[in-house]
């Protein structure tokens, strides 16, 4: 036989293993004697060290080592493993019921019999507080009466140290509160509650300092006595500063849910009591299992704890029952769904929340009585259902508001500039939306509460088949629904409230003229957020459906492989729209243009309308909507970087004076620098640049300007007016176009109206020569322009 280590703790398998190796080596023509004597021999391995189990284990026969397997594997499964031990179908545990008032149960011995437990519960604490106070019941109301004396010594030091923050704490009380959003209720209620916050961690450090000090102060079981009243306190204390945070029934201006001022105090009150009960009764009974309660004793105690509380949630049901009637019927009128189901369910509402939680303690009763012991808190979770059920149901009709929305299946701003015909389409479209929102919402509605009445099944260990799995999904998706909306909600809010700052004010009298298309410059985030959040709705969209998919069983990584393998087709079969994309994306970079600007791109040119991925909308100065891809653009002129220099002609008689041109021109220019109309408008004013060219019998005079884009045909506008005005004033004029013609020696001769046709020929083939002259100086600047509109 080989020899086989066998230690004191062996796991099941292993002994399995060893059931199985002894049978084999077991065959009908054994020692009998052998047999005999493992039969009336008692053989055990306790107190057996494990480098002596070899030894005797050689010596055993094989029905000995089967006896031996058979005590062991006996002794493991009696072992306590903290689950309920089942001893019967439905039959035997209503038997057991029926000796719930016997002594004891001769059926389990683990479970509990209310008669003799109701005689040892006085009996039990007694010797739990004899136990505090070091073995006597006086000891123990000394030890109480003592931190009781820790606790108002600790106050008044707390009460002394509330002057230091007395001033920060008044500032929210005398002086007014603005309205603020949000974000920012929650940042000023964290603030307000700094001083409570600071108070309690004096509270807490004077108590424990003052504790320790005292003689008793090292004693474990006066330590947990201590440490469970503190706790208690302290999360009290903290539990009301943080309802005051979000609900703040004293001040709406710093309360960030969205409810009135009575459910505000409501709220406040219910979680104050509900939760500081709560958290008593988990500490209580921490402290009862730590001081060693008997086991019945404790299960009683549970009991009553459980009674209480169920009370307290009953009362607060039937008190509310005419308040919460009130508004399910005023929340159907405001959707328009009121009905007879309806009003009965807003009448008898209260009626299966009662019975739910009467269920729900007469089950917890029945597993105290029956000793069934349920590690996951089944009583307690069970109990959040209510709240459980407002919460997820209140974020998944905001889920359902905010989808619908986006749909945008009515738009009330379209309500403004609408027709009659248009207004009955738009009236058709609101209560379309408003019953696909009631529909969707009913439907969530329904399936939040599948999903928690599945939960609260398994908790009590009713599981259905595929239920806990499509519970788990309704959760993941519902909680990444919510997050990836309230994420795109802050994002896109600050997108839009950064757009609006650099959207320039439009003007009613426009200074700039609509030779640029009529654009306004926008800046670089006008241009850049728009892209920018449209990348992160896909991205977050992308990212919902990835994880909505991994919650309800859907392997992703396939898909990723798949999503991978399709953008490489992509790019390799669409290299013009890759080109598109990237070349947009390295003109955004650059800073190239921006929404607003004028630009011009090759044989295109006009204001930047918007940008897309892959193109970019011109609107030209005389209307046209262009659209031309990004890789298409080129070389880019823009028009709105810098200042735009402005030169135009003035023609005057060769005899004219120069130098008083050149000071009236400079007069003008000086005069408009200070004008508040245009002054702003102008880099480098008004001013003459000296005679261009002279020729026949004219001298051009050239003038020239540095204005801000857009703004310079306006200006030159007016400085033609203001030119002209103060030359006339001067006696100045332009020149008119003259043609001489002088008669050669031989015509001189001949008659009058020989020589007007003669004049007259020579005067129209001057013009029509300098006309052909003007046309050739057109043509030729416009090959050279590069296209800004009046230049």
């Amino acid at each position: 036989m080989n020899q086989i280590s066998l230690p004191m703790a062996k796991s099941t398998f292993s002994l399995y293993l060893f059931l199985i190796f002894s049978i084999l080596l077991s065959f009908p023509g054994s020692n009998a004697a052998a047999a005999e004597q493992g039969a009336t021999e008692e053989i055990s391995l306790d107190g057996v060290a494990p480098d002596q189990v070899d030894s005797i284990l050689a010596k055993m026969s094989d029905e000995q080592v089967r006896s031996l397997l058979v005590s062991e594997l006996a002794k493991d499964l009696n072992k306590n493993t903290g689950q309920p031990r089942v001893t019967g179908g439905f039959v035997v545990r209503a038997k057991r019921l029926l000796h719930v008032l016997d002594d004891n149960d001769p059926l389990d011995e683990n479970s509990m019999s209310l008669f003799a437990t109701l005689k040892n519960i006085p009996v039990s604490f007694i010797a739990v507080a004899e136990k505090i106070g070091g073995g006597s019941l006086m000891g123990f109301l000394s030890s109480l009466a003592l931190l009781i004396v820790v606790f108002t010594a600790a106050y008044l030091i707390e009460f002394l140290g509330r002057r230091f923050t007395a001033d920060f704490s008044r500032q929210f009380q005398e002086k007014a509160i603005p309205d603020l959003d949000g974000p920012m209720r929650f940042i000023a209620g964290i603030m307000r509650s700094i001083p409570a916050f600071i108070h309690i961690v004096v509270f807490s450090g004077a108590a424990v300092l003052i504790f320790f000090l005292l003689p008793f102060g090292d004693l474990a079981d006066k330590r947990y006595l201590f440490l469970t009243i503190l706790f208690i306190v302290v999360f009290t204390r903290f539990l009301s500063q943080i309802s005051k945070i979000f609900c703040s029934p004293e001040s709406p201006a710093l309360r960030v849910l969205p409810i009135d001022d009575t459910s505000a105090k409501t709220i406040h009150k219910a979680l104050l009591v509900f939760g500081s009960y709560f958290f008593a009764i988990i500490m209580l009974l921490a402290l009862f299992l730590e001081l060693k309660l008997d086991k019945k004793s404790f299960a009683f105690t549970v009991i009553v704890f459980a009674t209480i509380l169920i009370s307290m949630i009953l009362g607060t049901i039937l008190r509310s029952r005419t308040f919460v009637k009130k508004r399910i019927l005023e929340k159907s009128e405001l959707n328009k769904t009121r009905n007879w189901v309806v009003e009965q369910f807003a009448a008898f509402w209260h009626i299966p929340t009662v019975l739910y939680f009467v269920i729900i303690w007469i089950v917890l009763v029945g597993d105290q009585l029956a000793g069934v012991q349920r590690e996951n808190a089944a009583f307690l979770l069970s109990l959040l259902i209510l709240p459980l059920y407002l919460i997820f149901n209140g974020v998944g009709q905001w889920i359902v508001r905010v989808s619908i929305n986006t749909l945008r299946i009515y738009n009330p701003d379209d309500e403004e500039t609408a027709d009659d015909e248009l207004k009955i389409k738009l009236l058709e479209a609101k209560e379309r939306e408003r019953k696909l929102s009631v529909t969707a919402a009913r439907i969530m509605s329904l399936g939040i509460f599948g999903t928690l009445l599945v939960w609260v099944l398994s908790l009590w260990g009713v599981h259905i088949p595929y239920a806990t799995n499509i519970t788990s999904a309704v959760f993941e998706s519902l909680i990444t629904l919510a997050l990836a909306l309230t994420v795109w909600r802050f994002i896109s809010s600050y997108i839009e409230k950064k757009i609006n700052e650099a959207t320039p004010e439009e003007e009613e009298d426009k200074k700039e003229d609509d030779e640029m298309g009529g654009a306004s410059a926008r800046g670089r985030s006008y241009t850049l957020l728009p892209m920018l959040r449209k990348f992160i709705a896909s991205g977050l969209l992308i990212m919902v459906g990835m994880v909505i998919l991994s919650s309800i069983g859907v392997d992703i990584g396939p898909l990723l492989a798949g999503a991978g393998v399709l953008g490489l087709a992509i790019g390799f079969g669409a290299q013009k729209l890759v080109s598109d994309v990237f070349s947009g994306f390295f003109y955004l970079f650059d800073d190239a243009f921006r929404v607003g600007e004028y630009i011009q791109a090759g044989a295109v040119s006009g204001a930047v309308e918007s940008i897309t991925l892959r193109n970019v909308m011109l609107r030209h100065h005389r209307g046209m909507l262009q659209i031309v891809p990004h890789s298409e653009l080129g070389a880019i002129t823009n028009f709105m970087r810098g200042g735009i220099i402005v030169k135009f002609n003035l023609e005057f008689p060769y005899d004219a004076n120069v130098d008083k041109i050149r000071k009236v021109i400079k007069k003008v220019g000086q005069a408009m620098l200070k004008d508040e109309e245009f002054g702003e408008d102008f880099i480098a004013p008004v001013k003459s640049a000296g005679v261009r060219e002279i020729t026949g019998s004219v001298m051009v005079i050239r003038v020239k300007f540095k204005a801000q884009p857009g703004t310079q045909f306006v200006i030159r506008r007016e400085a033609y007016r203001r030119i002209t005005d103060a030359l006339a004033a001067q006696g100045i004029h332009y020149a008119h176009r003259k043609v001489i013609v002088e008669l050669p020696e031989q015509a001189q001769n001949s008659s009058p109206i020989d020589q007007q046709k003669i004049l007259e020929a020579g005067a129209a083939a001057a013009l029509a020569q300098q006309e052909e002259d003007d046309k050739k100086k057109a043509e030729g600047a416009g090959k050279s322009s590069l296209g800004m509109p009046g230049m």
